[in-house]
């Protein structure tokens, strides 16, 4: 036999391998397709997703039912008086934005979401001393390198870079 005719077989070999190499991933998804939906159609699977949504079902409605009004009342009023500071704040800074409305999630923990309008988009009038929130982000009232939380505590942002990287301050 030839070198030519021993490669020749070599490489139908290697494509019959290839072939069959290549139909089994998709015989194995066809298999698996096939066993999925027989559980799907099983009536025991159907009764146990029932369940399961029952169970969800009482559990959001036990959630919601041990919401304590007093408490929800709390959060609705300092939620408010946070908005009410705020657009104060904004007011006083001569911004064009106030938050227009507060919207609370009662999960646990409860979430607080502040919806920004800007003036003379609705019922509100501009005075004529508001500023572009570009202008008065411009007005950074700390120095150079300082980073204030929500809380108003400063956190100078080169202190956090000596303490992260030791090696950093003597650079």
């Amino acid at each position: 036999m030839s070198f030519l005719e021993k490669a020749r077989q070599k490489a139908e070999q290697a494509t019959q391998q290839a072939r069959v190499t290549a139909t089994e991933p998709a015989r194995a998804a066809q298999a698996a397709l096939a066993r999925g939906a027989a559980t799907m159609q099983d009536p025991a699977t159907a009764d146990r997703a029932r369940a399961t949504l029952r169970r969800a079902r009482r559990g959001i409605a036990t959630a919601i039912d041990r919401i304590d009004p007093a408490i929800l009342a709390d959060i609705v009023i300092k939620a408010t008086a946070l908005q009410e500071r705020t657009n104060a704040a904004l007011r006083a800074k001569g911004s064009v934005y106030r938050i227009g409305e507060v919207s609370i999630g009662a999960g646990i923990p409860p979430t607080i979401d502040f919806v920004i309008q800007r003036l003379g988009d609705h019922d509100d009038t501009l005075t004529g001393s508001e500023r572009s929130s570009t202008e008065l982000a411009g007005d950074s009232s700390g120095p150079a390198g300082t980073i204030q939380a929500l809380d108003g505590t400063v956190i100078d942002e080169e202190a956090l870079i000596d303490e992260a990287d030791p090696d950093a301050a003597g650079a």
